[in-house]
């Protein structure tokens, strides 16, 4: 029997249909980042897995002449960036598929760049960056921000929260060695400022009072907003012991 406290998976989903952003970051960052690759080629083949409601894609696509292939595994997401990728008028570089980016549906050297934001905790990053790393062509670069610790002795409450969530979460210099044995040479990395956590858990605070408001019979409903309530909490109590930090890889 199915415990009818627990949010589904279509529920969280449902949940941030209703947010921009769906992660840390900004479009600074994202910029930021590819200034990194300074030589990808004429019209590059890009892919972004987890890209929900598009948020990196536009200003990829609005800064490169490329074709870009934005990957997301709920539908609804695709359908808001191809709607915003139309009033951008950027239609003919980006393109959608509905696919789960641990099972990317591409064949081996498709493409000069792999994107990824906040997203690949997913999958693991030491094996999103192996089961990915064949997706590219040779010079090809893989950008992927990451949340990482950034004290070797965090406040319990933060590490019993991400060891419940994310185990596998390390530091930056760990990461750094991890994109190195999965095949890339680490081109650079830095972390995120403040700014693009504020980006995210502010309107995400707002849709929380509201969504607990508008489900107050909802036992799961509830239960989904004190998860997301807890999270907002202890970064504002807890942010400086962990972050997120872009890593860019190349493929020689």
């Amino acid at each position: 029997m199915t415990d009818q406290t627990e949010p589904s998976m279509e529920m969280v989903f449902s949940f941030f249909e209703g947010l921009q952003r769906k992660g840390p970051g900004s479009e600074t960052s994202t910029l930021k980042a590819l200034s990194l690759l300074n030589d990808l080629p004429p019209k590059p083949q890009i892919v972004e897995l987890g890209c929900g409601a598009g948020v990196s894609s536009i200003p990829l696509a609005r800064s490169l002449d490329c074709n870009l292939t934005a990957v997301e595994i709920h539908q609804p997401f695709l359908d808001e960036l191809a709607a915003i990728a139309a009033q951008a008028k950027l239609t003919d570089r980006i393109k959608t598929v509905e696919a789960d980016m641990g099972e990317p549906p591409f064949s081996h050297g498709s493409f000069d760049l792999i994107w990824c934001e906040a997203a690949i905790y997913n999958i693991g990053f030491e094996h999103g960056l192996r089961l990915w790393k064949p997706l590219l062509r040779s010079g090809g670069y893989i950008a992927v921000s990451e949340i990482v610790w950034l004290t070797p002795k965090p406040p319990r409450n933060a590490k019993e929260f991400w060891d419940a969530d994310y185990p596998s979460m390390t530091t930056v210099d760990e990461n750094v060695t991890k994109l190195r044995d999965a095949g890339f040479t680490p081109v650079d990395h830095f972390l995120l400022p403040v700014e693009d956590w504020q980006n995210y858990y502010e309107p995400l605070q707002e849709h929380v009072t509201a969504y607990r408001s508008s489900h107050a019979d909802n036992q799961a409903a509830q239960a989904l907003a004190d998860s997301l309530q807890h999270e907002i909490d202890l970064w504002k109590e807890c942010g400086d012991s962990f972050g997120y930090c872009f890593f860019v890889g190349r493929v020689d």
